[in-house]
């Protein structure tokens, strides 16, 4: 269907939503009648066309730990077989309000679908789409206090909640959000990213920190974090750069952007605040950013571009880093009943299942959609009982929910940003602000006493990596672990591959200790040579040589 054939559809079918909760009610959720019941046939068909065109888009979802964290109607449902198996089945006045919530969330996945397909007649067509998609909303949630989401810009940003295989699809919606709407709308959807994307990144964090038994600021946590973040932090600097455009300019909405930009930039401070050094080379992914063409490599037009946008970033966030550590205080978890900060929860989708989950469980939702608890101001109070009353359940089935909260996690988060806002703010223009001493990556030789850092290389060449004290790893794996960012440089050569990890930026680099590699490939160094180009030593191969014109190009032989 076109965009506009599934918007019809769409208000047919809220035009329709008596018959087909009741219909919900009668065959999905009465599962003592027909247990294999689904939805209504025009829904699942409906789903089903719109899904499809959303894997062809290319976010295609993969499950991240046994979980698809993919938010859904039938997974409700499923939650909702689960519970009553367990607990004495409700009668229909009950089941009657979470049948309304099934229908809610079949919607809202829809809208998130179409949210990024309003592009497909063009840049120009986009900002009317986004109103019918607004208007798709306003009227699913008129009348209810069970709104999940109430602006259709966040769903722009809820629709690439789930891991998927590839990632240009994600750089191709930010290009599009950048070149459309109006600059209150767009704001509002960079606002959307920037919140988003700081809660995913703090909660992995915590889980990772809780896993391991150490502290979120341990490099070993931040190295396992960060080796998968780099789309994440990528996008997230583009968000930011439009919040700190807007709040250099802010009037009554100042406060607002620094809760956003403050959320943001907490994901890592060390990364967003203190190491801009390190910035660029974590965020850096070579399948996207890098090309190779006769064998020289090149930034592709996306890897200028965020080239660019990395030292605009850092412009913006040294010029109002003082000014941010003035509003923080407002935003201090200590003084506040509620604080984002302390709110943990995997992905997105997670977070709004719970919330459709309390309509299951007879949780009140207090009228707080999704914008409400991402965002430190208004009826805190209220905010943190419907966290609370996450906190102390457990899914239906069993299994701990993935949502918690933590006033003490709120507590540590915002510390640890304000320390690295405030070394920001003392050395504004410096890309290092720290007293840690910047360090360096070396190939085959280096300084005496240089730590080699050789067990993070990985090839799919077993001998090499005996030769060398490489890591061996399956082709496979290298060329997922290419794709999804996580290395500094790799390349393929006669069918086997060699790749540098991030890791050895947060176990080495970061901590202002040098690190020596050797055996790494010709063209494995022409990669560093871009990606990290200020980090790599001196004392490099003398097989590789770097064109003295500024170009920043290899030129072997």
């Amino acid at each position: 269907m076109t965009f506009a054939e599934s918007v019809s559809r769409l208000r047919e079918l809220l035009a329709r939503r008596p018959d087909i909760v009741d219909r919900i009610d009668r065959g999905a959720l009465n599962v003592r009648d027909n247990a294999a019941a689904g939805l209504p046939r025009e829904l699942s068909d409906l789903e089903r066309q719109l899904a499809d065109a959303h894997v062809a888009d290319g976010f295609e979802s993969i499950a991240h730990e046994g979980r698809s964290h993919t938010f859904s109607a039938q997974e409700l449902v499923a939650r909702a077989q689960q519970y009553w198996d367990r607990h004495r089945r409700p009668g229909r006045n009950i089941r009657l309000p979470f049948a309304e919530m099934v229908f809610t969330v079949f919607i809202v996945r829809q809208l998130e679908f179409l949210g990024l397909r309003i592009w497909d007649e063009g840049i120009s067509a986009a900002a009317d789409r986004l109103r019918d998609l607004q208007d798709l909303l306003d009227r699913l949630n008129a009348g209810s206090a069970n709104a999940l989401v109430r602006d259709a810009g966040w769903l722009i940003q809820t629709a690439q909640g789930p891991l998927t295989r590839r990632l240009d699809p994600y750089f191709r919606i930010a290009e599009q959000v950048s070149a459309s709407f109006t600059n209150s709308r767009r704001l509002e959807i960079h606002r959307a990213g920037a919140l988003l994307a700081g809660g995913h990144l703090r909660s992995q964090l915590r889980h990772r920190a809780a896993e391991t038994g150490r502290s979120p600021d341990d490099p070993e946590v931040l190295a396992i974090t960060r080796n998968s973040n780099s789309m994440d932090a990528a996008l997230l600097v583009r968000d930011l750069i439009r919040l700190l455009d807007a709040y250099e300019r802010a009037g009554d909405e100042r406060l607002q952007l620094a809760d956003a930009i403050f959320q943001g930039v907490s994901a890592d401070p060390e990364l967003f605040l203190t190491r801009l050094d390190l910035l660029g080379p974590c965020t850096m992914i070579e399948a996207l950013f890098i090309e190779c063409s006769h064998n020289r490599h090149r930034h592709t037009s996306l890897g200028r571009t965020h080239c660019e946008l990395l030292e605009h970033y850092a412009v913006l966030i040294g010029r109002h880093a003082a000014s941010l550590l003035e509003d923080a205080p407002r935003l201090d978890p200590r003084h506040a009943g509620y604080s984002t900060l302390g709110l943990a929860y995997g992905f997105c989708a997670d977070l709004l299942s719970n919330m459709a989950t309390d309509t299951l469980v007879s949780r009140p939702s207090f009228d707080l959609g999704l914008e409400d608890m991402l965002t430190n101001a208004g009826d805190l109070e209220k905010k943190r009982a419907r966290a609370d009353g996450w906190k102390a359940t457990t899914e239906p089935g069993g299994v701990r929910t993935p949502v918690d909260y933590s006033g003490e996690w709120a507590t540590l988060m915002f510390d640890r940003t304000v320390t690295a806002l405030q070394a920001r703010a003392r050395h504004p223009d410096r890309p290092n602000a720290t007293e840690i001493p910047c360090a360096r990556v070396f190939i085959d030789s280096a300084p005496d006493g240089t730590p080699s850092a050789q067990e993070h290389c990985v090839t799919s060449d077993f001998q090499r990596a005996l030769a060398t004290g490489a890591t061996g790893f399956p082709k496979g794996q290298i060329v997922i672990d290419r794709n999804e960012g996580r290395f500094l440089a790799s390349a393929e050569s006669d069918g086997r591959w060699f790749g540098v990890s991030k890791v050895v930026l947060t176990l080495f680099t970061s901590q202002g200790k040098d690190a020596l590699l050797t055996g790494v490939p010709v063209p494995v160094v022409d990669v560093l040579r871009l990606t990290c180009r200020d980090l790599v030593g001196d004392s490099l191969d003398s097989r590789s040589r770097i064109r003295d014109d500024g170009s920043g190009i290899s030129d072997q032989g």
